[in-house]
Parts: structure tokens; sequence; C-alpha cells
């Protein structure tokens, strides 16, 4: 009789990290929100619904970071070479760390520890931060493409060689590119996604509680999945 063993150990590296457990809150978070949104207007009890806004709200108050982490990820980006890349990446992880600042005033104000007169400013710019923090992942990403076409161009002439050594050679970097591409491809779809979510609190587009959420989830799923063979990666 066999027996099926079960290997947890994957599981455990990507829950041991402190991004692998925030992509698993953020994403109850935010489908918790769907969840109340479509709720409400499904004609379920004032209870259920609050049960689940209580959720949502109580996984936002937990999910805070130090933003010293991101400061600490912007110098070491000062070091990389190439200096676009260097701005887009400096300027990504000093505004998620105000971002991350603001949003831990707010944590503490939500939690009742300390009530601030001007906790909508707060809300405001921690959004704000957030918003520019993904607009230069964005146009790193966007930068990335152009260079990876660029090298895609150059590889593909290699596929033209008479030598048979150089033909494989090509081929197997035009592969490497493609995989790079698509990784890069996800990380755009992931910011011009998450872009909707400080962009509706900040009130530049108007959507619902109902899409916010989904997004989010959707997101959360992206970034899990990123976060899962980075840690797991043989």
């Amino acid at each position: 009789m066999s027996t099926t063993v079960i290997n947890v150990k994957p599981w455990l590296k990507f829950t041991a990290t402190t991004v692998g457990r925030d992509k698993l809150y953020r994403g109850v978070q935010y489908f918790s929100r769907f969840l109340a949104w479509f709720l409400l207007r499904s004609g379920a009890t004032k209870e259920t619904v609050t049960r689940f806004d209580n959720l949502k709200k109580t996984l936002a108050l937990s999910r805070k970071c130090k933003p010293i982490e991101h400061f600490e990820s912007a110098m070491t980006a000062m070091s990389l070479r190439e200096e676009i890349i260097r701005f887009f990446t400096v300027g990504k992880q000093l505004s998620y760390a105000g971002y991350l600042a603001f949003d831990a005033l707010v944590f503490l104000d939500g939690a009742g520890a300390y009530k601030f007169q001007n906790i909508k400013r707060y809300i405001e710019l921690s959004n704000k931060f957030w918003l520019s923090g993904i607009i230069f992942s964005f146009l790193g990403g966007l930068y990335k493409t152009r260079h990876i076409q660029i090298r895609r161009e150059t590889a593909s002439r290699g596929l033209k060689h008479h030598v048979e050594s150089e033909k494989l050679s090509a081929h197997a970097e035009v592969k490497a590119i493609e995989r790079e591409q698509h990784e890069v491809n996800k990380q755009l779809l992931q910011d011009a996604l998450d872009m909707l979510i400080p962009s509706t609190s900040l009130g530049y587009v108007d959507l619902d509680d109902g899409l916010v959420g989904l997004i989010g989830t959707v997101t959360s799923i992206m970034g899990a999945q990123a976060h899962w063979a980075k840690v797991n990666k043989s």
C-alpha cells in the first residue's frame, strides 16, 4: 500500500519570510474586501458583512512593515552600475519607505494608540508615496523591456550564423531573453493593476470596493507566485 508524502518544505520556506507572510495576509485582506462588497449587494445579513469587513480592517492594520528595510534597499541600489536602473530602483525604494513611514502613523491612529489631528493628510501622503513607488517600478520595467528588445535583436542575428555552435549559443540566448521578458511583463501587469488601488484612494480613478478587492487579490496572488519561485528555486 503506497503512501503519499507531502513535501511541506517549500511552504515552510515561503511562510518563513516576511514577504511571504505579507503576500498571504494581503490576499486574504483584499478578498475579504471583495466579499464584504459582494455580500452587501447580495442581501446578506449585516452581521455577515461586518465580519468580513472587520477581517479586512484587522489584516490591513496588521500588515505593517518597517520602512528601514526599504532605506537599506535604496542604499544597496546606489551601487548599481546602470544609471537609469539605479534611478528607478532608488526612487522605488525611497517611495516605499515614505509610504510605510506614513502608513505606520495611520496604523497608530487606527489601533487607537495615538490620535493624529492630520490623519487624513497622512493617509493621502501614504497613498501618494505608494503610487510613486509603483510608478517607479513600472517605468523601470519599461526601460528593461527596451534593453531586452535590443538584446533579442542581437541574439536573433546570431541565429543566421553559418557555424552550428554559434547558432546553438544564439538559440539558448534567445530562450533566456524570452524568459526574462516574460517575468518583466508579469511585473508590468502587476504594477499597472496595483496603481489603481492608491489611485482610487486618492480619487484619481473611481472604482468600487468590489473591483479594488479583486485587483488586490489578483496582484497578491501574482506577487506570491513570484516570491514562491524566488525562495524555492533550486
